[in-house]
């Protein structure tokens, strides 16, 4: 709005000043038009923004045939921002066709001053005119768009950049806090599957050694606490040197073995029957993974026996070599991308269910307290090497089954006891990305 009054208070002044030129024709018109028509051409000016097609048509036409048949200086003045607006102000097309008009226009007068008159001081002056209001906007509009629009290119790069920079510490953060929650878990199963079994066995075999009237009995059990008490101790004194250490990927060294796992099964039955292959300890026949994943396993269903099983109990950890035709129940299922040119590590652990056993719902027999914990950690530690694992009673009868967690499935007993069983199948060999670390980011 200030531009269009600046300019039209230019057409005033000059018109009545007398400063003026006369036009390309022989018969200019008189004042009485080429003021209207400059006011005109001033007011189209206040669209130099929101429309600047409407400055170049009508002030762009004013201006020119000001400048043949009138001969007011504001006529060059205007025509010059008639051809500047759209260059910076409109479209890249609406730029570029002006700039082609501008310049046909050109060639065009030229033309027509060299062949109609024939007059070399015509056509200098139309080529001093062209230079000054015709390409000088141009050039200066493009170089003005240029900058512009380099300068919003810039901007628009500074906000990716800290946009993404911002992405980056958003993902960095993520990370750190999957981190965080993945070693909480791992410290949380080995609370669970070391550190808990051992209590488990002080607690059974100290009640146990005070109902015992046999003194030689009584002070097996209490030696087979002091043991367990002793085992969970050192396993505590690891995880706590593994968290005060600053090195990366330290892991706690429990202590877990079949021999331990078979002593705390025969605190419970006496009588325990357990077959252990020798291959199965055997790190050049089955990966230290593996065993590692089939110790975990087994102390899971261990404790879960020791607490809630009564006897018989009996458990068989067998290496089946290659070829070997084994009978795999349905609901163990065979190892995923194993067949039978593939080792298999093959547990069983059976006991009969207790008749008080606890659950975090009711009373259902053969189940833990209800964490959810433990019959996790078994069907993930096996799928970590690729394996496949199965915990219920080998008879639910008219029971109900429900799902545990990936890679277990969990039936819900019947109230008459019978026997449950723990039955994983491993590959001796991991067929799985997380083989290399199987406790790591075992979900809960």
């Amino acid at each position: 709005m200030l531009v269009a009054v600046g300019y039209a208070l230019l057409a005033v002044v000059l018109a009545f000043s007398g400063i003026s030129n006369s036009g390309f024709l022989t018969q200019s018109w008189g004042l009485e038009v080429s003021l209207p028509l400059m006011l005109v051409a001033a007011a189209a000016t206040m669209w130099r923004r929101r429309a600047p097609v409407v400055t170049l048509v009508v002030t762009g036409l004013a201006s020119v045939a000001e400048a043949i048949a009138g001969g007011q200086i504001t006529a060059y003045v205007l025509l010059f921002e008639a051809l500047f607006t759209p260059v910076i102000h409109g479209s890249r097309q609406l730029a570029r066709a002006t700039t082609g008009v501008a310049i046909a226009a050109s060639v065009a007068a030229l033309l027509v001053a060299a062949v109609a008159t024939g007059s070399v001081e015509l056509v200098f002056v139309v080529m001093i005119v062209v230079a000054l209001v015709t390409l000088t906007p141009l050039l200066w509009g493009w170089e003005v768009r240029h900058h512009r629009e380099a300068r919003r290119t810039a901007e628009a790069l500074a906000r990716s950049a800290t946009a993404l920079a911002r992405s980056q510490q958003d993902l960095a953060q993520t990370r750190q806090a999957r981190a965080v929650e993945g070693e909480r878990r791992r410290i949380a199963h080995d609370l669970h599957d070391v550190i808990a079994g051992h209590l488990s066995a002080v607690t059974l075999h100290t009640s146990l050694a005070s109902s015992l009237e046999d003194a030689g009995a009584r002070d097996n059990s209490l030696l087979t606490a002091r043991d367990s008490a002793k085992a969970a101790l050192r396993d505590l004194q690891s995880m706590i040197t593994v968290l005060s250490t600053e090195e990366p990927g330290a892991l706690p060294q429990a202590t877990l073995d079949w021999d331990s796992l078979t002593a705390r099964l025969r605190g419970r039955d006496p009588h325990l029957t357990a077959r252990i292959d020798p291959p199965v300890s055997d790190p050049e026949q089955v990966d230290p993974s593996v065993q590692a994943a089939l110790l975990r396993i087994a102390s899971e269903a261990v404790t879960n026996a020791v607490r809630h099983g009564q006897a018989p109990i009996s458990l068989r950890v067998a290496f089946e070599p290659a070829g070997l035709e084994a009978h795999v129940p349905a609901e163990v299922g065979a190892p995923a991308g194993v067949d039978g040119a593939t080792p298999v590590v093959h547990l069983v652990l059976e006991n009969r269910i207790g008749d008080r056993a606890e659950t975090g719902t009711g009373t259902d027999a053969g189940l833990g307290v209800g964490t959810g914990l433990g019959i996790g950690a078994i069907g993930h530690r096996a799928a970590a090497v690729g394996g496949t694992a199965h915990a219920g009673p080998v008879h639910p009868g008219p029971g109900r089954s429900a799902p545990a967690h990936a890679g277990v499935t969990r039936d819900v007993p019947p109230a008459s006891p019978g026997t449950w069983r723990v039955e994983a199948r491993l590959p001796a060999r991991p067929a799985s990305a997380l083989a290399a670390h199987p406790d790591q980011e075992v979900p809960a």
